[in-house]
């Protein structure tokens, strides 16, 4: 069997893609029962760094359950089979094991009763009759944006220098995926960082007046001559950046929508831009 270096430089000489399916299985692994440290090749460290890509927000283990209302200690099926062990054996001396659970299965279902099925999923799960946890979490995921990830992998493959170390290998190639996942899927949208929180979104133009006041609400017609003369001429340059569609030197807000760079619009009035912003603080005041 391949290592994981081995399998990366046999996809760069002859397009071998047993690396891909190497890093698809470790997805599979059960990351909730077995945390993170000393997973089993290096493989599972960039699996992580994908399913993290693709969860979106559900960037840890534990926020991925409390967004599904589950609990990391609580619903693993190690820690529901032991509380029922124990619960049965300060009861009634019987020490249940996964290993001797169908000797006593029967008299498990009238013990218990309601809450059977419920040690009944967990040893399943242990035993691997049925899926875990974590897999009912990931599965889908990972089958509906496997596409995508397949061609950030793809480049980072074809980019890494496998004479760096095991440890080096992982770290360019979880920071490769990320950055051409990132590009690819947000080439549309535009980055929106708000007291330290980042955001992508889509951009819209809501109309001259909201690219240059966003949600602040202006009388404009208790303006006076003067100053509705100068937000007439704000209004036909941006106007004509919306005809051309020419956004590139526009910001957007949290909504998406696109606000003004006074710079932009200083330097095309022709004026300094500290004078723009005092004339604007002046008219929403």
């Amino acid at each position: 069997m391949k290592t994981f270096l081995e399998a990366i430089r046999q996809y760069q000489l002859n397009k071998d893609p047993i690396v891909f399916d190497m890093i698809r299985n470790a997805m599979g692994y059960d990351f909730l029962k077995h945390g993170l440290h000393n997973l089993p090749g290096p493989e599972y460290y960039v699996a992580f760094r994908c399913l993290r890509l693709i969860g979106g927000r559900l960037s840890t283990i534990k926020y991925t359950l409390s967004e599904a209302g589950l609990d990391i200690k609580r619903d693993s099926p190690d820690w529901i089979f032991a509380e029922h062990a124990a619960q049965l054996e300060a009861w009634t001396g019987i020490k249940l094991t996964v290993e001797n659970y169908r000797e006593h299965e029967l008299y498990l279902a009238r013990y218990f009763s309601a809450s059977f099925p419920i040690l009944q999923r967990a040893y399943e799960q242990l035993t691997g009759q049925r899926e875990t946890l974590w897999s009912l979490l990931t599965s889908r995921l990972v089958e509906e944006h496997w596409d995508d990830l397949f061609s950030a992998i793809e480049y980072a493959l074809t980019k890494v220098d496998t004479e760096l170390s095991e440890r080096q290998i992982v770290h360019f190639v979880n920071r490769a995926i990320r950055t051409h996942y990132v590009k690819t899927q947000f080439a549309d949208k535009r980055r929106v960082r708000r007291e330290g929180k980042v955001k992508y979104v889509d951009p819209k133009y809501y109309g001259p007046i909201y690219t240059l006041f966003g949600a602040d609400r202006i009388d404009l017609i208790k303006q006076s001559q003067r100053n509705q003369q100068f937000i007439d001429r704000i209004v036909s340059i941006i106007e004509e950046d919306k005809k051309t569609g020419d956004f590139s030197e526009y910001h957007v807000d949290l909504t998406g929508g696109y606000r003004m760079k006074n710079r932009y619009i200083a330097k095309k009035l022709g004026i300094h831009e500290a004078s723009l912003s005092r004339r604007l603080r002046k008219i929403k005041e």
